[in-house]
Parts: C-alpha cells; structure tokens; sequence
C-alpha cells in the first residue's frame, strides 16, 4: 500500500508514544513514520499500555474518526507488568481485535508485535516473569491471534531477527531494556512503512 497523504491511527505502548526510558521523543516512530512516507499520523500511544488495562481504552478515542490506515503494537506490558494469565490477555486481545475491525471497516489495519526485550541484562524470550508464560509465549499467542483474524503482521524473530539482538540492544535501546534511542525510533518507523508498503 501506498501511505503517501494517508491518514494513520497508531495505538501501542510507550514504544509507540515514543517514549525512551527517561523522556517521550518528539522524534519517534509515528512522527519518523510521517516524514518518511509523507502521510498524517495520529499517535495516540499510551505510557505503559497494555492489552488487559488499557487498549480499550485507546480503541474507544479513535471510534468516531475515520482512519486510511491503523497500526497496532502492543503486549510488553501485559508480560512485564501483569500478573494475568496469558489466555486471557489473548480473550481480550481477540474481543478487541474484533471491534477494532468492525468500528473501522474500511481501514486496512496492520499489527506489529512487541520488540525483542531485555530485563535485567537478559533475553526475556525464555524466561517466566509474573504470570505463568514466557515472552516468546505472548508473542506466539498474539500472532496466532492476528492470524486468526487474517491481519498482517510483524514479528521481528522471522521479519528483522537482526534489528535488536543480544549483541547490539545496548546500543538500540536507550535504556538497555526495552525502549528505543533516536537512532532506533528511526529504523523502526522505516521497517513498519516498509512492511506495509509491501503487503
């Protein structure tokens, strides 16, 4: 798809807020995203957003507006923050998903799952944190879910395995953890514009 003067919603996280750990960048993502591919985005990320608590919430503010195109990244905070099962984070994930499509028929609606993360200087893929599932979990249950729904997707272990890896997330993350640098901000912004303009 072409996104030149195309009027864009994005929802996620503080990823896509733009946050980096200290201070939201007015230099993130979505702002990149515009720049680079000439089109209007509205960044209605939220700092610590997550699937259970608060997509709804995002999916709420934008039901009266109608979007060429909406992008959805979001589900690090379900793992890093909340003690809730996986399976029903992926309930609401579904239920949400679902009313998403319906409010906005005619918006064509891509999805990106969360970045690679590294808590306490280690890959969480493998790794339970408060409830009982790894990361590399949630991100098999949230793609079985865009699946489901036939929903492009991003999954940066088979689309990018080489944007943020063990080697290189110190100097991709500004806080060594899970958000963006300026730098970062930039390439993912290039690699979401890309993958859409190629499906």
């Amino acid at each position: 798809m072409d996104l030149k003067d195309k009027t864009i919603a994005v929802l996620g996280d503080s990823v896509t807020k733009g946050f980096d750990g200290t201070a939201n960048l007015r230099y993130n993502y979505p702002r990149y995203l515009a720049k680079y591919y000439n089109c209007h985005v509205f960044n209605k990320g939220i700092n610590g957003a997550t699937i259970y608590e608060t997509l709804e919430k995002e999916i709420e503010k934008i039901k009266d507006k109608q979007y060429d195109v909406i992008i959805l990244m979001i589900g690090t905070n379900d793992y890093g923050h909340l003690d809730v099962p996986l399976v029903r984070i992926l309930s609401k994930l579904t239920t949400l998903v679902r009313k998403l499509i319906s409010q906005h028929s005619k918006a064509k609606i891509y999805t990106v799952l969360p970045l690679t993360r590294y808590d306490n200087d280690q890959n969480a893929a493998n790794v339970v944190r408060y409830a009982d599932y790894t990361f590399n979990d949630l991100l098999n249950g949230i793609a079985d879910v865009y699946s489901a729904f036939q929903l492009p997707f991003i999954d940066w272990r088979e689309y990018n395995p080489e944007f943020i890896t063990d080697f290189n997330y110190k100097e991709m993350y500004q806080d060594q953890h899970v958000h963006p640098n300026a730098y970062t901000y930039r390439k993912l912004a290039f690699y979401i514009g890309d993958f859409i303009k190629n499906n």
